[in-house]
Formats: structure tokens, C-alpha cells, sequence
């Protein structure tokens, strides 16, 4: 078995020896894991050694785990994995900003099941891709104020790569099972290894996209007329996708409240030749 390298970065002692005792238990995987209790202690582990997974705590005593990444960013010093470790009290646009990135989080206190699944996603990406376009986009995300909008989304695919795509091109996210598939403005379909409802915090926080069932997340730029005898709805490229009768009313009223969809808003099915139907 190939053996890997951690650093923990937490001013807490007590909360760094935890994560050090449940990360040596649970990913035998690595072997060699150090401590760092202050961001300037850390930047010198970096330094002088290359890991490959970095646990950070978000908010520590002497600034954030993101000042640490600015500077090593600026230096192209970040080779490494990470897993931020954050607690409940850690603001929700901090948060969305780690998501937009697609890295992982866990909260505190641990959960099991989680570190494991963190840890080997992790692992597996280690040799496939380039993490500077992901802090790139945090970094960006941070320096923004917390109303702003993101105009790109990471998403890591389920063949193991990383795809930076433009919220605008996304059409709509169905859910299959664990992941989700991700149809493009281009025609194009990704798998991505996420489950929807991941992304349905996200999307509809910050951007126009609506629930038509619990399986289907709409981008409503894509709207073209919606049915709500048949409850279906019609897009731009004249597919058709189904909407569940519980959100058929929700669907109903937002659209007729949409400033200029009222011209395509209707309750009969006009003839499309061509249509591709989605069940």
C-alpha cells in the first residue's frame, strides 16, 4: 500500500490531537502526520516538506487558514490536498465559498464516515490534477464581498478530474443515486461526484435555478414555457422535463411572478417538432 503525508493546522492542542488520533485510526493510508498550532509554524512545515493532504481549521488566533493560502498561492507553493475542518459558528458565505471551490470540509466534531470518504476522495485525486485553479477560485470567492454572485462553479467529475464550468452554461443537475449529472448549454453531459442536493444550497442561493422535483434542478434562464395541467415544463432547446405535482404549484407561481415570462407561461402544450423528452 502507497503511504501518504498529512499536516493538521489547528491552534487548538486538544482539537489537533483528536484529529491526529481519529486520522491515524481511520486512514491507515498515512503514515507520517504532523502539527502545526499557528499559521507561521505551518507555513514552515509546507516549506520543508511536501504533503500530501492538509487539514485546516478555518479561523485560527493569528488570522485565517486562507491568509496561509494566499501567501503560498502567491509563491506557487501549494502542492498538496485540502480538507478544511470548520465549526458551525464559521459564516455561510465562507462556506459556500469552499463549495464553489470544490473542496471538501468537515465540521466539528468529527464524523467517521466523513474523514474516511474526505481522506481517500483526497487520495485518489492526488496524481490527477492541479489544485491551484480551485484555491484560485476560493481566493477570488473570499476577496469578494458575500453578496456576489459566483460566476463559476468547480465540479469534480466521476472519471476523477476537475472541470471549472460558468454557472450560465448549466442548463439543469439531475440526481442519479450518489452523483448527479450536469447537462451543459453545449449539449454536453458530465457526471460529477457529488449528490444533488450538495449543489441545490448552492445554485438556488445564489443563482436562478428552481427544484422541479427532488431528481431535477432547473437553471430558469432555460425556461421557455411551462404546462401545468401535464406538469411539464419545456426549455429553450425544446426538451421537456417532468415537474412532481408538489412543486407543479411552487413552479406556477414563481414563473408568473418572473418579470417577461408571462409571454411563454401557459397552461396548454403548443406542437415542437423535435422535442426531447426526459422522463
Amino acid at each position: 500500500m502507497e503511504k501518504y503525508s498529512a499536516l493538521i493546522v489547528e491552534d487548538v492542542k486538544e482539537t489537533s490531537d483528536y484529529i491526529y488520533q481519529r486520522v491515524s485510526m481511520l486512514c491507515p493510508a498515512i503514515a507520517k502526520i504532523d502539527q502545526a498550532l499557528t499559521l507561521s509554524e505551518a507555513e514552515e512545515f509546507i516549506e520543508s516538506y511536501r504533503y500530501d493532504i492538509v487539514f485546516l481549521d478555518i479561523q485560527m488566533q493569528t488570522g485565517t487558514s486562507f491568509d496561509l493560502l494566499k501567501r503560498l498561492s502567491d509563491r506557487g507553493a501549494i502542492d498538496f490536498e485540502i480538507i478544511f475542518i470548520t465549526g458551525e459558528s464559521d459564516k455561510e458565505h465562507v462556506l459556500r465559498a469552499i463549495k464553489f471551490s470544490a473542496i471538501d470540509f468537515l465540521y466539528k466534531p468529527l464524523d467517521d464516515g466523513e474523514l474516511v470518504v474526505a481522506v481517500n476522495r483526497a487520495l485518489g485525486k492526488r496524481e490527477t490534477q492541479d489544485l491551484s485553479h480551485q484555491i484560485k477560485l476560493l481566493l477570488q470567492r473570499m476577496d469578494e464581498r458575500p453578496a456576489v454572485k459566483s460566476n463559476k462553479i468547480a465540479f469534480h467529475l466521476h472519471s476523477g478530474i476537475l472541470q471549472m464550468i460558468p454557472v450560465d452554461e448549466l442548463k439543469y443537475l439531475e440526481a442519479d443515486g450518489v452523483v448527479s449529472k450536469v447537462y451543459l448549454k453545449s449539449g454536453e453531459t458530465i457526471t460529477v461526484n457529488r449528490n444533488l442536493g450538495y449543489y441545490k444550497d448552492l445554485l438556488m442561493l445564489e443563482h436562478d435555478f428552481i427544484p422541479l422535483s427532488n431528481r431535477i434542478l432547473l437553471n430558469r434562464e432555460y425556461v421557455k414555457r411551462y404546462n401545468h395541467q401535464t406538469l411539464t415544463i419545456t426549455l429553450t432547446d425544446n426538451t421537456e422535463l417532468p415537474v412532481s405535482r408538489r412543486r407543479g404549484k411552487e413552479l406556477k407561481e414563481i414563473l408568473s411572478e418572473r418579470r417577461g415570462l408571462s409571454a411563454v407561461f401557459s397552461t396548454f402544450i403548443s406542437m415542437h417538432g423535435g422535442k426531447n423528452k426526459r422522463g
